[in-house]
């Protein structure tokens, strides 16, 4: 049987339509046809959703112990005057200006461009004995100076001293000469290209040019986005959904980040894969799995691992559903009908993400810490 105009303004609106009935009536739409009526049943559907999605990729992550700028400014301006302007660059100096203000490690490393893991090997090439690691220099650098230096704070203010007075002048870290024709040094850059006598000559201004240059070989916030990477998978649709229930008083159980987590939240409900939400956190009556596609590549995997969730639930008595969004859907709309039929319509993005109050399962519980 041909779409009706009923069905097909219910199969168009499904995506932003805030009841879920009118949501499941759009899947049951879909299924009910056949043939050459089914693929247009799975256009309107699929379209009635791509409307709603939005790329996430121009979001940088806020890290809770990321500097802010005029911190950031403080700390130079600090190992800028411990160095006199980076005439004084040997590792007593360094050492030195690093155990009074330890958050000039943040500038420091930008000027050699290392990770807090990377620094941390180049710590050990210098002194094999170290026991610094990244999450070590990441505590020091973003903790105030202690009122007492103990020695093991003194010891890796001076390893880290030693290690990057050592990456400047290229005793460690430097490409071998079989490499050069295929790879440059981190240290190829403008402001370290001859070492500390770059620093300097750089340190008092650089051309808007080589500004633009160093965006488009490494980019203004990969350091942020490598620090944090694992902030934005949550924060873009989790955070929001966690702050939602939050505000409406609604119980839930939120899965820890990782294997882990998910494997604890399978093992206390029953439900396997876990999923990121469990609602209401005892007696649960709803799940919610969330995930973030940027490329088409990824988002079947998602939309694989969605499916597994939405079968184990229902498996379980309980309702599924799922919050998606970021550009990789809208490039595989196959994915994102797959999520749809498998969540009978009960897909919400960050533009939608409100309508999922309107489900009777969150009702009950809105109505019931009302009384």
């Amino acid at each position: 049987m041909s779409l009706s105009d009923d069905e097909r303004k219910i199969l168009e609106h499904a995506g932003g339509n805030p009841s879920p009935v009118d949501r499941q009536r759009a899947v049951g739409i879909y299924l009910a046809k056949s043939g050459s009526d089914r693929a247009a049943a799975a256009e309107l559907l699929v379209k009635g959703f791509l409307t709603h999605l939005r790329p996430s990729f121009h979001l940088i992550p806020r890290g809770k112990s990321m500097a802010d700028e005029a911190s950031f400014a403080d700390a130079y301006l600090a190992l800028a005057e411990g160095t006199a302007d980076f005439s004084r660059t040997d590792a007593v100096s360094l050492a030195a200006v690093l155990r009074s203000t330890p958050a000039a490690l943040a500038p420091l490393r930008m000027i050699v461009g290392l990770t807090h893991n990377e620094l941390a090997v180049a710590i050990k090439l210098t002194d094999p004995d170290a026991r610094a690691s990244g999450e070590s220099l990441k505590k020091f650098e973003r903790s105030p100076p202690p009122e007492q230096i103990s020695h093991r704070y003194d010891q890796l203010a001076t390893g880290i001293a030693h290690a990057v007075a050592a990456a400047m002048s290229r005793e460690i870290l430097a490409v071998s000469p079989s490499a050069a024709t295929y790879f440059h040094s981190k240290l190829d850059k403008r402001d370290t290209r001859e070492g500390w006598t770059s620093v300097r000559a750089n340190s008092s201004g650089v051309p808007y040019s080589a500004l633009l240059y160093q965006r488009y070989v490494g980019g203004i916030w990969r350091q942020v986005q490598d620090a944090y990477s694992e902030v934005k998978g949550d924060a873009i649709l989790e955070y929001p959904l966690r702050d939602l229930l939050d505000e409406h008083g609604i119980p839930y159980h939120h899965t820890r980040p990782g294997a882990s987590g998910a494997q604890e939240t399978a093992e206390r409900y029953g439900i396997s894969p876990g999923p990121d939400f469990v609602i209401p956190d005892e007696a649960p009556t709803l799940v919610v799995e969330s995930k973030v596609g940027e490329d088409g590549g990824t988002v079947r995997d998602k939309a694989a691992r969605i499916r597994n969730m939405t079968a184990a639930a229902g498996a379980a008595g309980l309702t599924p559903c799922a919050v998606i969004d970021g550009k990789g859907w809208t490039e595989r709309s196959a994915a994102l009908l797959e999520v749809v039929v498998a969540t009978q319509g009960r897909t919400y993005t960050m533009a939608t993400l409100s309508q999922i109050l309107e489900l009777p399962e969150i009702q009950a519980l809105i109505s019931g810490s009302s009384r």
